[in-house]
């Protein structure tokens, strides 16, 4: 009696004052996890498995009432150990096993006991005294909280949290009563009841867990029947790695970030990308890359960033089979963007005066370079002689570009596109004025991030993807700090180009009516197509989310007459709409400092008393026009003449516009064709073929010599200027002289080039 007396003393002061390690330092150290933001499960560690930590209030509570029914019912009530279960043991042993372990106990032999302990009557000793120790130490709720985190269900899924995700695609705390109980009957024999051999045996405890959850009367029995009728829609075994690109950025991130971090095994990485979106921006990008199959299109990338943080939601990396270059992430391999960069070119020029509304010209130019004269082209292969800057932009014109870049200066540009993030651009002086046309290159990540901004007011925000990392214990080793940004641009010129990008009556001249980017909702848009078309990009944002997408082949070979608008924009727009399913689209908060003012088109200028295009236009206070404009004038017959810059004269002539008179553009030699930049091609097939040269002299031209390269090809006496010259291949320069009848002589050049086909 005495000796009994003395143990049931001895026993508490043992398990309050005996040495004891604290169970987190034993938890088992699986592999490491990434996780998407709501806690899909994007790569785990199949080798060594993986653990997702959770507290229990992250727990649905009938997972926590089928653990407890179908391996402790007790719990509550017993000191560690259950005496019941372990008389009804004793009773059956040795002809029948019967589990008498609790929890509590479980727990110990899984921490301290590693599956050893020696012979059972051992081994269960040393269980029942780390048990005590453990609810010495430890609240029933914690210990219940380290069991659902240690217990291992199969799949390499040790937890609740991490067997979840792994069974059934969805969080612990979302886990109804039939998928609760089914995975409460996995962890007594794991491997027999993988429901992937034979789910008979599985489907089988889940009936007796559901049967002991009814007996105890935490649920019904028509709760039990339904439960078990159920069908659970398991994922298989093994699916295929999610966002495979997005997680070796995001790996490739956190080693810049915590280098201490990098190879370290059980970790938790939390990341920011939407699942739901990744998976149907990948369907949508393969799906419009398969119809391009026949114009040689192979391959496309999509990211979705947000705005306000930076925040990665989406990255493909590319759809193209490892023939194709599959294992490239484009979505950070340097391309060359196109158009795509004359946003943050006129975001230059607002800080340098320019409005929306500032007239540009497009008309033929030939720019001095270091290589030569530049003649650019706009993709239309036409000009549209004076725009307003809105329209130039929207439109994307390369002639009224490439003019803005030679006036602003290419340090101005560069300048603003570090701001924007655009760092590839440190070389960009040597593509000369081509650089406002994409002759530099640009990740689409760092791309959707500078337009991204724009969306977020002028306000950049580094893109990233990891937000934490966690221990397998759930220890916080990195977190996210509060983001920090910077403005790249005012929030006046912000709202400036993001409602010139919105426009969609200033797209019409560049791309006409119906194009790809009209949406339900209120978004910018901008395309960009490389010389060659071997890579073409769509770029958008509303205030929520930002979408890029680049379409084309990694190894760099031409699509067959692809451009942004047929390849990258079918597919921006459905990711788009897509984006909008996940977050509300919004649109930026016009700021204050904009004001409204009535322009005539297209001088910028307010409107005269015969302008036929007076439009409302937005201007940063203090930048609204205060001249009358007299591009428009009537004449004595009654009839409107246009007055436009000396550049666009021979433009306006042959759009069929009145010319104001008299002597507008006297004294101007121009020629017509061919326009400077153009290509010609020769076929093969044909025996000969010809150029028509053709001059329009001015008044009082005596004589008109046309030379290419040099060699005189006509000599003409007016009103006869028009030549003929048989066509070869080279680049060439077309000289025309005016011989006036006063002894001067007016000079024209044109350079184009001629390729054999």
């Amino acid at each position: 009696m005495a000796a009994a007396l003395l143990a049931l003393i001895a026993l508490p002061a043992y398990a309050f004052c005996a040495p004891f390690d604290t169970p987190q330092s034993k938890l088992t150290i699986p592999g490491t996890v990434v996780l998407a933001a709501d806690g899909t499960v994007l790569q785990r560690d199949g080798s060594d498995g993986f653990r997702i930590p959770v507290s229990l209030d992250q727990v649905a509570p009938a997972a926590i009432q089928a653990t407890i029914a179908a391996e402790d019912q007790r719990f509550r009530d017993h000191p560690g150990i259950d005496p019941v279960a372990m008389f009804r043991a004793a009773l059956k042993f040795p002809s029948e096993r019967s589990g008498a372990s609790t929890i509590t106990q479980q727990l110990a032999r899984r921490l301290y006991l590693d599956g050893g302990g020696g012979p059972l009557p051992v081994r269960k000793a040393r269980e029942s005294l780390i048990a005590f120790q453990l609810e010495a130490h430890h609240s029933k709720d914690e210990i219940l909280n380290l069991y659902l985190n240690e217990v291992y269900y199969g799949r390499g899924a040790y937890g609740i949290e991490a067997a979840a995700r792994v069974y059934f695609g969805v969080s612990a705390a979302n886990l109804d009563l039939a998928r609760a109980s089914f995975l409460a009957g996995l962890p007594q024999l794991p491997s027999v009841y993988e429901p992937a051999v034979d789910d008979s045996a599985a489907r089988a405890r889940q009936a007796y867990v559901l049967g002991r959850m009814e007996a105890e009367g935490s649920i019904s029995a028509a709760q039990a029947r339904a439960a078990v009728a159920e069908p659970l829609a398991l994922l298989p075994d093994i699916e295929p790695a999610l966002a495979p690109h997005f997680v070796a950025w995001a790996m490739e991130e956190l080693a810049r970030l915590r280098p201490d971090l990098a190879g370290e095994r059980g970790l938790v990485i939390e990341t920011t990308l939407d699942a739901g979106l990744q998976q149907e921006s990948e369907r949508l990008a393969r799906m419009h890359v398969a119809n391009l199959a026949d114009r040689n299109v192979t391959n496309a990338a999509v990211t979705v960033v947000e705005p306000e943080t930076g925040r990665v939601l989406a990255m493909v990396g590319g759809v193209g089979g490892e023939e194709t270059g599959g294992a490239i992430n484009m979505a950070v391999a340097p391309r060359q963007p196109g158009s795509a960069l004359k946003p943050f070119l006129y975001a230059a020029a607002f800080e340098r005066g320019y409005t929306a509304a500032t007239p540009l010209l497009d008309v033929p130019a030939a720019f001095e370079t270091k290589d030569g004269l530049y003649s650019p082209q706009n993709f239309d292969k036409q000009f549209h002689g004076v725009v307003p800057l809105r329209v130039a932009l929207a439109s994307s014109f390369n002639v009224p570009a490439v003019r803005t870049l030679e006036a602003i200066g290419i340090p101005a540009f560069l300048e603003i596109a570090h701001r924007f993030g655009l760092n590839t651009l440190t070389e960009a002086e040597r593509y000369g004025l081509a650089l406002t046309l994409g002759g530099a290159e640009v990740r689409l990540i760092d791309l959707t991030a500078a337009y991204a901004a724009l969306g977020a007011g002028g306000v950049y925000a580094e893109p990233f993807a990891v937000t934490r990392v966690r221990a397998t214990d759930g220890t916080v080793l990195y977190e996210r700090r509060p983001r920090t940004t910077r403005e790249a641009a005012s929030p006046e010129h912000a709202y400036l180009l993001a409602d010139i990008l919105d426009d969609a009556d200033a797209r019409i001249p560049g791309f006409g009516v119906s194009t790809p980017f009209e949406l339900p909702f209120r978004a910018a848009a901008k395309t960009g197509t490389t010389t060659g078309f071997r890579d073409n990009w769509t770029m958008g944002f509303t205030s929520s989310f930002a979408v890029g997408v680049w379409v084309g082949n990694a190894d760099g070979s031409p699509m067959r007459e692809v451009s942004g608008i047929d390849g990258a924009g079918p597919i921006w727009r459905d990711v788009m709409l897509a984006a909008a399913m996940v977050k509300d689209p919004g649109w930026p908060v016009r700021p204050r400092g904009l004001v409204d003012a009535d322009v005539c088109s297209p001088t910028g200028l307010l409107p005269g008393p015969d302008c036929p295009h007076p439009e409302r236009e937005l201007f940063v206070a203090g930048t609204e026009p205060r001249e009358t404009e007299s591009y428009y004038r009537r004449q004595a017959d009654g009839m409107v003449a246009v007055f436009p810059p000396i550049e666009a004269i021979a433009w306006a002539r042959d759009a069929g516009l009145r010319v104001g008179a008299p002597g507008a553009g006297e004294g101007q030699l121009r020629i017509v064709d061919p326009q400077p930049g153009s290509v010609f091609s020769v076929a093969p097939e044909l025996r000969s073929q010809e150029l028509v040269l053709r001059a329009e002299p001015p008044p009082g031209t005596t004589m008109v010599t046309f030379r290419i390269n040099g060699e005189t090809v006509a000599q003409l006496s007016p009103p006869d200027s028009r030549a003929v010259w048989a066509l070869r291949p080279g680049v060439f320069e077309l000289q025309v002289s005016a011989r006036m009848n006063d002894g001067s002589v007016a000079v024209a050049t044109s350079t184009f080039e001629v390729k054999p086909r």
